[in-house]
């Protein structure tokens, strides 16, 4: 019994620590916004969650007449959403938001692109981390 308890709190002292760092690496990115050649800037909050999590990624696309496509996407190991929006170009809105709710635990990477009319990509990304349920 006294093996089981020890064991028990060593793995709770293993989780905050991974908790801890995780939420420090994310925190010293200073700069959560990224830009991608100012053509598109990526934001995704919050950058950190605990599950079942609601995450709105937010992509900001400066107009411009030559702008089509744009894809976002969301990617962890247990989790994976892609969405196409079509753009006409300059009278295309300067946001688009995407809501991912109740999304599990894992790491994501939230990448959007940006194509233009002539296959020219311009691609921003954002890591984030939704915490596991039962957690303490």
């Amino acid at each position: 019994m006294v093996l089981i308890l020890h064991q028990q709190r060593l793995v709770k002292r293993f989780v905050s620590t991974a908790f801890a760092a995780a939420v420090l690496l994310i925190a010293s990115q200073t700069d959560h916004i990224v830009r991608a050649a100012d053509k598109l800037e990526l934001r995704v909050s919050p950058a950190v969650s605990m599950a079942p999590a609601s995450v709105v990624v937010r992509a900001i696309v400066e107009h411009d007449p030559d702008n089509r496509v744009l894809e976002i996407v969301a990617d962890s190991s247990d989790f994976y959403r892609r969405t196409v929006v079509e753009l006409d170009g300059e009278h295309a809105p300067k946001t688009n938001e995407l809501k991912l709710n109740d999304i599990p635990g894992g790491q994501y990477m939230i990448t959007a692109t940006l194509v233009t009319a002539h296959g020219d990509q311009t691609t921003a990304r954002r890591s984030i981390v939704v915490m596991p349920q039962g957690l303490k």
